[in-house]
């Protein structure tokens, strides 16, 4: 075959797609999600830290636990 008859190869979808925004970008628009809060950094590589709320594990008007000291369980 000589190199004008070769059939052409499809080529892949782009994996970003335009329109569709990045996920490190979403929280420097939009803010955090409610229910998530900073504590600062921890470790020796200063990364950044934080705890949740109920809010964020059902995102049902949830009740924080009463005793400040109860674990966190997350829902399934």
């Amino acid at each position: 075959m000589d190199e004008q008859a070769k059939p052409r190869t499809p080529q892949p979808e782009p994996a970003h797609h335009p329109g569709t925004g990045k996920g490190e970008e979403k929280p420097k628009e939009e803010g955090k999600e409610p229910g998530r809060h900073d504590t600062g950094t921890t470790g020796q590589a200063q990364r950044p830290a934080g705890k949740t709320t109920g809010e964020t594990s059902s995102g049902v008007d949830p009740k924080d636990p009463q005793d400040p000291e109860s674990p966190h369980i997350p829902a399934p």
